[in-house]
């Protein structure tokens, strides 16, 4: 870690702006990291907008102990909390989706549409299972959110939902569920 911080530090005087640049977030990075204690305490017991502050702050760092700390989040009482911790987790890629997926199972509509989209992002056929799921459930919200992840994936295996909410979802949901019906192909 010395090492690293030392050619870190060096850079900053490189003559090369890019390199700079480089640089001092790369050293940003590496600070964070020194004080995930710091941050987990503050996801764990501060007020809401300092969680939600801490949850942000690993945005751009990697590893199972950022997203141990996200999961973690994850089972914050407060709505607002989770949401911020369900985007974080989305921008970490597929290590993030379990505790994405287990989050479908959340009591609010708030975080289940975040977690919905971010899903959808992924646009991963394995996912089609968890998607089809949210469209149970009863916030129209996530059922949109989850119809339009699902087309994306335009996988013929949703074809008979598809076909009911283009006869008997709102007109958001049809118009969705018809668009989903033009793009399957599989």
């Amino acid at each position: 870690m010395e090492k690293r911080k030392e050619i870190l530090v060096n850079a900053l005087k490189d003559k090369e702006s890019q390199v700079r640049k480089c640089a001092a977030d790369a050293l940003e990075k590496l600070e964070i990291r020194e004080r995930l204690d710091v941050i987990a305490e503050k996801i764990e017991k501060s007020e809401m907008l300092e969680k939600i502050r801490a949850i942000y702050a690993l945005m751009d760092l990697k590893g199972s102990n950022v997203n141990a700390l996200l999961a973690n989040a994850l089972k914050d009482p407060s709505e607002d909390v989770r949401a911020a911790a369900v985007r974080v987790l989305g921008e970490k890629g597929e290590a993030a989706i379990p505790f994405l997926i287990e989050v479908l199972k959340d009591d609010s509509p708030i975080v289940v549409r975040g977690v919905v989209e971010v899903l959808g992002d992924f646009e991963d056929q394995r996912l089609l299972g968890p998607l089809m799921g949210a469209l149970k459930n009863p916030d129209s919200g996530v059922v949109e959110r989850a119809l339009e992840a699902i087309s994306r994936l335009g996988d013929k295996r949703a074809e008979e939902a598809m076909f009911h909410f283009a006869e008997k979802g709102n007109s958001r949901m049809r118009s969705l569920a018809i668009k989903a019906l033009g793009e399957m192909d599989r």
